[in-house]
């Protein structure tokens, strides 16, 4: 069930500044809840377990920290880990062969049109990606 949530415009303008793309007030909502709660150490995604739900957003988090700086020692490595998180409270590790990667390429549209393809319908809200697999241990 939605809930309708009042907020002063100059508030409203705010979490604007903070859209991406086709962003949803929603989905700027949870991305701010998200950052707080991880430098707290906070997880209330167990306590509000949504099994069955459809995500509201992807969050892709790259490491190294940026889709630029993944993008150079993927194309030294060829390869690289995802860890998926599902709403369901479950995570799917897979191992990416990235062998045709090359300058020109989009990773974050490869990804997308790959192990991310139908993300909400697989109830995917989160995908770690990274060369080393060290990084999810």
């Amino acid at each position: 069930m939605n809930q309708v949530i009042k907020i002063p415009t100059q508030l409203y303008q705010r979490l604007g500044i903070h859209a991406e793309g086709f962003d949803t007030p929603a989905n700027v909502i949870e991305r701010i809840l998200d950052y707080y709660e991880e430098n707290k150490g906070i997880d209330s995604r167990e306590k509000y377990k949504t099994e069955g739900k459809i995500p509201v957003s992807l969050k892709i988090i790259y490491y190294p920290s940026d889709e630029q700086d993944f993008k150079q020692t993927l194309l030294q490595t060829k390869k690289a880990y995802i860890m998926l998180h599902k709403m369901d409270g479950t995570k799917e590790f897979k191992e990416w062969n990235a062998s045709n990667i090359n300058r020109s390429s989009d990773i974050n549209g490869n990804l997308r049109s790959g192990y991310l393809r139908g993300w909400k319908s697989k109830g995917i809200y989160k995908a770690e990606i990274s060369t080393n697999q060290k990084d999810f241990n």
